[in-house]
């Protein structure tokens, strides 16, 4: 890419850059005008070229850069040169696809007509051209001026070494102001590091006797898993629909690991990978928006800090002191961090200022602001935090445009009011929106606590989800030698802690408290102080972390110990009085400091107490006990959440009616399970309970939960008081409040939540969500005895799934009840039962002999429960032939063995579909229910691949047959012969059929009509040739003559099944219509199991979108036919992923008999929920239960009333109708009962109080 130039240009002194320089600026040129363009790095092997415009997925227009220091006597003859040099490179690209070369040079050209250096070249390049085969143009000296002229000043200025003249000259009088401005920028980014860094040196759980408080010091790596990937990943950032539910809100999304979701090659076990440390794993994410959940006190704001301070280290000056250690190891592409309180924003929002000092304002005096995007919130923190000079919207716009930025937003959870949190949260999405206009990619974080209450979260179609683990056994080590270094332990000492640790940590629920880092300090600080004896209770941990500490203060403080019962219920006053008034005011959280006088004096004067108190306590709470403490200069706040609810709920449980006769505090349980705001408070405040006050509040649970106002809520705080061990003290309350959770209701909520990884306490819990003597035996217990009593209920499968989940080993409670089933009416119903944990494959040979299997829905559960059938054996056979029928492609993979399940893991249609798509991760089907890829894993199939060559020599054909041969790239012989050979080894078959279709049907822009056939052979017929079928379904689209006459000669079963298939995936739109009395005539012949068959293939090939849509009115008159026929027309008429269609034509009563086809039936499922969200009925409502309860529908951004009668009959009877619209019911019935504040209800409760 070097020598020598001619004639210049006296304008841009291109020889002046450097060979690199020169081409960064070609390159820049080629962005402005094609912003897709491809620049390949400077300086590096590039293979003939420096940048490609590419075309789909091939290479397009080449642009190789030619630069030159020096003059060239023979510019021409140089060209051309280099041109013969890249001929390998360029004939490569041309097989590739390349369409166009370009070469790009400092070379000056001349003009004359003929004999300038413009026209010789041209010549050159026109014989390479025919040379190559395609076009080759030069762009000269006088080229790249006119696109530098054009370029804006920014660009060229970055390359100021080049400029001449008046350019030069303007550079020198304009730039020093840019260059002024720059520095200003500098100067005020630089000062807003350093404060942020000062601020977030410090851990926040502050402890006393430590070393060292330094961040850097304590941190642990908290590992998270990815909960949700982004709905749509190909699209820029949008603002969308908030989840609230109402009459005028979209619904919260269903669940997702029921969904054919965003590519057919994703299993839900990569949906929730593991992702190893949070703060690694966010250092090199893909996506930029990223939602981070954890429970109180897992790490969430510790993880913000920790994020934020390793990317500041790299902006500080070399040599200056700055609180805290630097980090060992750098970022290696160090972004500039901005860490947010959302707390603040909210309280910014609110219309006051959360950095002024000492600012109470009042009230009345306080308006939310009219337009507070985050970018105003921005200009206001960093002019507060920065230098003090005013900054403004447009630079911060600027400085987000310009520079890779990291912006945490922390502590959503801490925005508590339900208005204020959804204007949170629209905000934070219209400011994800506008992040994608920039030239770099900011990466914005949120973090907050689990959602199971359909409270705002930014959006699921642009934010990634994750969320922290529990600590595993090695990062729990690691926190402790960093906890034991921080406070200077060593020699015995050290050894005592850690072998007492060790020790109590094999217990159970030592382990479960030692799995969150903020009660692991705790419980590290007790095990020093108290050696042995540690409580295993949560609220037991923190009541005698609290009381240990407060005795080493009485010790060391005069006013600590006089006052020790003033100081415990005055700060648990303090932690009520914030804790409450936080939750209708987000500014409330953090007070002034006369503010906490005052409250620490009013109430001892509505106490009745020595009012003299007030400063003795104030400077107690805030110094000593360090319950409080001020981050901003004037103002207090709770250092961290949890002990703020932790303190509120010592008080309410100490001192809520002490002045009333009578009061029972179980009535305080029921206001606060209610309530998603004080889920951990509730969980502290039962923690305090007594073994004699257990069983009120069991019953309180029980009220709650028969009154249907909040029944998610009401569970999700009830199954987390049985986790916590609440009721574990008194066998009789907990078996009682266990059975709370075995009602239809409750199963499918839990059941539901815990296969969504949601699970209630986190999202991030392990199935076994209780501990045996938690509740969860007896649980396991009454789930089964229900099961026992019905087995043929809705309901029983997912029970005895909930029960594996929790933790129950229920085989030998199965496999008698299998066994005596087996070859029975029940045999189906107890193989369905036994699917969660793979039951099957522990029968008895002589019942799995007594198995009829009589049906190809028994042969799929049977696959689906882990059934191996004896080699050989006739039972084989017919499992072999119901997966060759097409009957258990969607078959449960974690369980599928034997032969029969080896074909499935092999030659699944998810598999074809996938390949013809492209693209495994694109957003391209509808949520519908099918299974893809679910428990199957690449060594898995290998596995399969391997027994099935041994059990069969003459699969090594078709496995052959399934990877791309030389030649075959971009075609579609793959599919054509896999379904051959699969013929040739088993006969013509269902499977092969919709091998073959799917490959027809995909898109002729990815893929050319390819594949091995037979001459003479006929598409249809006894013995058809399933590559003819696929290269003349596609050459035949459109010929209405060729569809007729193969349907007029091939009338056997097989024949017309897979014409039909054909029709409906592959044939023109017109063709299509003039068959459909064809098609209706071929489907209402068929029987049942072939219409089965046929109606899952059409479903699967119709959410995967691989051919054309049929538009509306040609659905409209399939509505005349058949309830089949106009379901198959239905399957590819589909457009969005989004939003529901009303499926106009079709009747109520077809949509609602398509519930009879499964899974294939989704179009009806679909129509009847769009029709109720317009026109709600009873009479659609049936329909919905007809679908049954294992049907899946998308309703996530649906809007419309829905009566309360009509949600509440859906809640009622839960067993039948699908799971999103048990949640869509809950959502909406909950969303609609109002609670008031808590302030407020517990007026009744502190009399005195004023």
């Amino acid at each position: 890419m070097t020598s020598g130039g001619s004639a210049r240009s006296e304008r841009y002194l291109y020889e002046r850059l450097s060979e690199k320089l020169f081409q960064q600026l070609c390159n820049a040129l080629l962005v402005l005008q094609y912003p897709d363009v491809s620049c390949f790095p400077v300086g590096q092997k590039d293979g003939g070229r420096d940048a490609v415009r590419k075309e789909g997925q091939k290479p397009g227009v080449i642009y190789q850069v030619k630069w030159s220091k020096d003059a060239v006597k023979n510019p021409v003859t140089w060209l051309a040169a280099t041109i013969k040099e890249e001929t390998k490179n360029i004939e490569r690209l041309v097989a590739e696809g390349a369409t166009a070369y370009v070469l790009m040079t400092c070379i000056a050209g001349t003009s004359a007509p003929g004999t300038g250096r413009m026209d010789k070249l041209d010549a050159e390049l026109a014989e390479y051209s025919k040379q190559f085969g395609i076009p080759m143009t030069c762009w000269w000296r006088a080229d790249i001026d006119a696109r530098v002229e054009s370029a804006p000043r920014e660009l060229v200025w970055s390359f100021s070494e080049m400029l001449a003249g008046q350019d030069a000259v303007r550079y020198v009088i304009e730039a020093d102001k840019i260059a002024a401005h720059e520095q200003t920028l500098r100067r005020m980014l630089l000062s807003l590091i350093a404060t942020q860094w000062e601020e977030d040196a410090k851990v926040k759980f502050r402890q006393v006797e430590m070393d060292t408080y330094n961040l850097l010091d304590l941190y642990v790596d908290v590992e998270a898993i990815r909960i949700a990937k982004p709905r749509n990943t190909t699209a820029k950032p949008a603002i969308t629909a908030i989840h609230i539910p109402s009459d005028d809100d979209p619904l919260p999304r269903p669940p997702e690991h029921h969904y054919l979701g965003d590519g057919p090659s994703i299993p839900q076990e990569e949906e929730q990978q593991a992702l190893g440390g949070a703060a690694q794993y966010l250092f090199n994410a893909t996506q930029p928006l990223i939602l981070v959940r954890g429970e109180p006190g897992q790490g969430k704001s510790t993880l913000a800090q920790y994020l934020c301070q390793l990317h500041r280290a790299a902006f500080l000056p070399e040599g200056e002191y700055f609180a805290g250690p630097r980090p060992e190891h750098a970022v290696s592409a160090p972004r500039l961090p901005l860490r947010v309180d959302l707390r603040d924003y909210a309280r910014w929002c609110s219309g006051e200022d959360p950095f002024a000092e000492d600012d109470a304002p009042s009230p009345r005096r306080r308006r939310p602001r009219p337009q507070p995007s985050l970018e105003k919130f921005l200009a206001h923190l960093i002019t507060a935090r920065s230098n003090g000079a005013e900054v403004g919207v447009d630079a911060v716009t600027d400085v987000i445009s310009r520079f890779p930025m990291l912006i945490v937003l922390d502590g959503l959870d801490e925005v508590a009011h339900q208005d204020a949190r959804k204007r949170v949260v629209r905000e934070i999405d219209e400011f994800a929106a506008r992040l994608g206009a920039g030239a770099t990619a900011p990466q914005l974080i949120v973090t907050t606590r689990p959602n199971a209450s359909g409270l705002a979260e930014p959006s699921a179609d642009k934010f990634e989800t994750i969320a922290l683990v529990p600590l595993s056994p090695e990062l729990r080590s690691a926190y402790l030698r960093k906890w034991a270094d921080a406070r200077g332990l060593r020699g015995m000492a050290r050894r005592a802690l850690e072998g007492t640790f060790r020790q109590r940590s094999i217990e159970p629920h030592i382990a479960q408290l030692a799995d969150n880092p903020m009660q692991l300090t705790i419980l590290l600080y007790l095990i020093q102080k108290r050696g042995d004896s540690v409580p295993d209770g949560r609220t037991q941990l923190f009541r005698a972390y609290m009381e240990t500490f407060l005795d080493r203060e009485s010790e060391k403080s005069q006013s600590v110990h006089e006052h020790r019962d003033d100081l415990e219920e005055v700060t648990a006053y303090l932690g009520w009085h914030l804790q409450a008034s936080a939750e209708t005011d987000p500014a409330a959280g953090r007070v002034p400091t006369r503010a906490v006088r005052k409250a620490i004096l009013n109430y001892l004067d509505d106490v009745e107490k020595d009012t003299a108190l007030v400063d003795d306590l104030f400077t107690a709470v805030t110094d000593r006990v360090w319950a409080l403490t001020s981050k901003v200069q004037g103002t207090f706040e709770f250092d961290i959440q949890t002990m703020r609810e932790y303190f509120a709920a010592s008080y309410l449980w100490g001192y809520a009616g002490a002045d009333l006769r009578g009061f029972d505090k179980s009535t305080i349980l029921g206001e606060l399970v209610r309530r998603a705001y004080w889920l951990n408070t509730c969980r502290f405040f039962a923690g305090f309970a007594n073994p004699n006050e257990l069983s009120g509040l069991v019953d309180v649970l029980e009220e709650e939960l028969e009154g249907r106002h909040r029944p998610m809520q009401v569970r999700l705080a009830a199954w987390t008081l049985l986790q916590d061990g609440v009721f574990a003290r008194q066998t009789r309350a907990q078996r009682r409040a266990a059975r709370l959770f075995a009602d239809d209701l409750s199963v499918r909520l839990i059941d539901d939540a815990l296969q969504d990884g949601r699970a209630f306490t986190s999202p991030n819990r392990p199935v076994k969500a209780l501990a045996e003597d938690r509740g969860a035996g007896y649980l396991v217990s009454v789930l089964l005895e229900k099961t026992e009593a019905d087995p043929n209920a809705n309901l029983s499968p997912t029970r005895t799934r909930l029960a594996t989940q929790i933790g129950g080993d229920i085989h030998e409670w199965w496999l008698p009840h299998m066994a005596a089933a087996a070859g029975g009416q029940n045999e189906v119903t107890w193989l369905r039962c036994g699917i969660p944990f793979s039951g099957a494959a522990r029968l008895k040979a002589d019942d799995v002999a007594r198995l009829r299997l009589s049906s190809p829905e028994a042969a799929e559960v049977a696959i689906s429960a882990g059934l191996k059938a004896p080699t050989g054996s006739p039972l084989e056979q017919r499992l072999i032939r119901a997966v060759l029928d097409g009957h258990c492609s969607e078959a449960s993979l974690s369980a599928a063995t034997g032969v029969a399940g080896d074909l499935i893991k092999v030659l699944a249609p998810w598999r074809f579909l996938s390949r013809a798509r492209k693209h495994p991760d694109g957003a391209y089907r509808v949520s519908v229910g099918h299974r893809f890829v679910v428990g199957m894993s690449d060594q898995s199939r290998e596995v399969a691949q391997r027994r099935l060559r041994d059990h069969e020599p003459r699969f090594n054909r078709v496995m052959s047959a399934m990877r791309v041969g030389r030649g075959q790239a971009g075609t579609t012989s793959m599919w054509s012969d896999t379904a051959r050979e699969l013929a040739t080894l088993y006969g013509p078959c269902w499977l092969a059929t919709e091998i073959a279709v799917i490959g027809a049907a995909s898109p002729d822009s990815l893929w050319t009509t390819g594949g091995t056939i037979t001459r003479g052979a006929e598409p249809f017929g006894p013995d058809p040739d399933y590559g003819k079928l696929l290269q003349e379904s596609r050459f035949n689209r459109s010929n209405a003559a060729w569809w007729k006459h193969h349907f007029d000669t091939y009338a056997d079963a097989l024949s017309r099944a897979s014409w039909c298939l054909a029709l409906i995936a592959v044939a023109s739109e017109p063709v299509v219509l003039s068959n459909l009395e064809r098609l209706d005539a071929a489907v209402t012949a068929m029987s049942a199991d072939m219409q089965r068959a046929l109606s899952l293939s059409s479903s699967r090939l119709g959410v995967a979108r691989l051919g054309r849509r049929i538009r509306p009115d040609v659905l409209r008159r399939a509505g005349s036919f058949s309830t089949l026929t106009a379901m198959l027309i239905a399957h590819h008429s589909v457009e969005t992923n989004r939003k529901l269609d009303e499926f106009q034509g079709l009747s109520d009563q077809q949509l609602t008999e398509m519930g009879r086809f499964g899974v294939a039936g989704w179009p009806g499922l679909r129509g009847l929920s769009a029709r109720m969200f317009k026109h709600p009925s009873a009479e659609l409502l049936d329909g919905l239960r007809a679908h049954g309860h294992d049907a899946v529908v998308g309703l996530e951004g649906q809007r419309g009333p829905l009566s309360q009668s009509l949600l509440l009959s859906i809640l009622e009877s839960p067993a039948d109708y699908p799971m999103a619209w048990v949640l869509a019911a809950e959502q909406r019935v909950a969303f609609n009962f109002r609670d008031r504040p808590l302030a407020q209800v517990a007026e009744a409760w502190f009399p005195r109080l004023g």
